[in-house]
């Protein structure tokens, strides 16, 4: 993250990427970051892949529903935990070797996937 406003520099306050005054001029971060779709799609993917593991429980649920689309284990290739494991190690390692590229797009990734983002920040990057 940085530390100012990414449009004018100016201090964020309990703001991840605008100040309040860029965001009510109707600025929009799509607009000042340049993301990579490919690395947008990849880490979205990302969160739904850790979302088929429940954070309150812990058991791997079949079916996940996020934004009225449903995904199951399946798309994701994934029968067993140990399986939804190795899948997540190997996309936290990509992330980490790619983390110039990746920050950008978990800014924009932020407003709908607040606490996977703090995860990636914590313990990947």
């Amino acid at each position: 993250m940085t530390d100012g406003c990414l449009n004018c520099g100016k201090p964020l306050g309990n703001r991840t990427a605008l100040c309040y005054a860029c965001e009510s001029d109707g600025i929009v971060v799509e607009d000042v970051l340049d993301v990579d779709d490919e690395i947008y799609d990849r880490l979205e993917r990302y969160f739904l892949l850790a979302s088929i593991r429940c954070s309150n429980c812990g058991d791997m649920h079949g079916v996940v529903t996020v934004d009225g689309e449903t995904y199951t284990a399946a798309d994701f290739g994934v029968e067993t935990e140990a399986e939804w494991r190795r899948r997540m190690d190997e996309a936290e390692a990509w992330i980490s070797e790619h983390r110039e590229a990746v920050e950008p797009a978990l800014r924009l990734l932020e407003r709908d996937w607040p606490r996977s983002v703090e995860a990636v920040r914590t313990r990947v990057l």
